[in-house]
């Protein structure tokens, strides 16, 4: 069936129903003309047809008005008539109130349902027949409805199955959403405590050489030009960083009254050290410029450095082996964790944590981030930064 027309079919529940019982209704009024069917033909009919229309937007009550129409039906054509093919309606009620009425409701349209199958297993058939044929009619009658009872229950244990997923669904979106969220404003305050202490470095040295300065200015006028252009290039360098992270940083309430000294280049020996002592094969080398550099760049190198380590740590193995390359060319600084280790799910990956908060430091120097398994095995970290940021 075309989605389109199926999706029609769910949305517009009493005009599919409508389609349905007027179908059924054409084909039955067909029959009875075929076999000159009298007035109480075509009017039982219509009462156990046309309340079909309503079926799922009113089950009950359109199971009851069925049930009705079946009563009068056996109660007065039975010896007659007998059974006619309108009486389709009953099983077609019996999984409507299965599917889309209460549990209640179900279990008493099916009670109904097996005594109006034993009451037409009584009557039917008219003619002459030894009891195992009522016996069997009988079954038969009630086989059909506690099929359609049963197709019901499956299609509303289906429905609340969705209904779980979705909402399940739903929730785990919302969670992850709020994870995420979580960590960016978790990153976001871990760079402000590192922007304090650039910035704490940074004036401790300004109002140093304004001090001295101040004092040589009289007496010593070069030394007073030295400081002056100290505190020039200071000053520029802390704006510099300052515009980096502002715009993923955020206020900071809790403070440390004593931060620990900012890591920097000078400081990858130390963590790569401590790694090998953790047990962890790890080969660092660095080819940098002689002029070093600025603060918040070195602790950029060393955040990337630290974070790739951990991820070969948690996920490359025990035995795995790492290469640490720091280096610059005309333009570019290029930082790259590479491991030999299984590949594996990283928690640097795209949509984990380390990631997020990498990137971010990283596109606030304007560089990126790629994390990727390599061909022959293991994991590459490489950041991609330039030299020259707008100062």
């Amino acid at each position: 069936m075309d989605d389109g027309l199926v999706r029609w079919w769910r949305a517009h529940p009493v005009a599919a129903d409508a389609v349905t019982a007027f179908a059924l209704l054409g084909v039955c009024v067909l029959m009875g003309l075929l076999v000159h069917g009298g007035v109480v033909y075509f009017g039982l009919t219509v009462a156990l047809l046309v309340p079909l229309i309503w079926r799922r937007r009113w089950p009950s009550a359109t199971a009851v008005a069925v049930a009705a129409a079946a009563g009068v039906q056996w109660l007065t054509v039975r010896d007659t008539t007998g059974a006619l093919p309108a009486d389709l309606a009953v099983p077609v009620v019996v999984y409507t109130v299965a599917a889309h009425g209460s549990r209640n409701a179900g279990r008493l349209t099916l009670l109904a349902g097996l005594g109006g199958a034993m009451l037409g297993g009584w009557s039917w058939p008219q003619l002459p027949m030894p009891a195992v044929a009522h016996l069997l009619v009988g079954s038969a009658l009630a086989g059909t409805v506690a099929a359609a009872w049963l197709g019901g229950a499956w299609q509303r244990s289906r429905h609340s199955e969705f209904a779980a997923l979705a909402a399940h669904a739903a929730l785990l979106e919302r969670e992850g959403e709020q994870r995420t969220r979580l960590a960016v404003l978790e990153e976001r305050t871990r760079i402000a405590r590192d922007l304090h202490d650039i910035l704490a470095h940074s004036l401790a040295v300004i109002i140093a050489q304004s001090d001295g300065g101040r004092y040589a200015a009289r007496a010593e006028p070069d030394r007073a030009i030295d400081a002056l252009r100290a505190i020039g290039d200071h000053g520029r360098a802390a704006l510099a960083d300052t515009r980096r992270a502002i715009g993923v940083l955020r206020e900071d309430t809790h403070g440390e009254p004593n931060p620990a000294p900012t890591p920097g280049i000078a400081e990858l020996t130390d963590l790569t050290d401590d790694l090998r002592v953790a047990g962890l094969s790890v080969n660092l080398s660095t080819d940098l410029p002689a002029d070093p550099l600025d603060t918040g760049l070195g602790l950029l190198v060393y955040r990337i450095v630290q974070e790739g380590l951990t991820n070969v740590v948690k996920h490359a193995g025990p035995t795995a082996r790492a290469e640490v390359s720091v280096r610059t060319d005309a333009r570019w600084l290029r930082v790259e964790v590479t491991d030999d280790g299984r590949a594996g799910l990283l928690s640097g990956s795209p949509g984990g944590f380390g990631l997020i908060g990498m990137r971010e430091r990283v596109e606030s120097y304007g560089g990126t981030v790629t994390l990727a398994h390599r061909d022959d095995g293991g994991h590459l970290l490489a950041a991609v930064i330039p030299l020259r940021g707008d100062r």
